[in-house]
């Protein structure tokens, strides 16, 4: 079975990648840099797939300390992508983790 993927939303401050099998069934793979609260606080990475439509378990991440933790959990989730959308969303994930990955 193969599923259907795609972005639904990517910026510099969160990215929400989707897949949906023949059924419609959506799961989605998300990400987001939360705002500093104080000048000296770094930006926080909060990650988490969503699979309940696809009754699999769901992952979280509330703070990501590095970044191989996010695409671990990315390859994991998209297994079957096409190399089209696997570019397409690294480009995405390049450029939401871009500030935080000046460190």
């Amino acid at each position: 079975m193969t599923n259907k993927y795609g972005v639904f939303q990517s910026s510099s401050k969160s990215c929400i990648f989707y897949k949906e099998d023949k059924e419609g069934n959506q799961s989605t793979f998300n990400i987001f840099i939360t705002p500093k609260e104080h000048e000296k606080d770094a930006e926080r990475v909060i990650a988490f797939i969503d699979n309940d439509q696809i009754k699999k378990e769901n992952w979280v991440k509330t703070e990501v300390k590095d970044v191989k933790d996010i695409l671990e959990a990315f390859g994991g989730w998209a297994t079957d992508a096409p190399i089209v959308f696997e570019l397409e969303a690294h480009k995405s994930l390049g450029n939401c983790l871009r500030t935080v990955l000046k460190k």
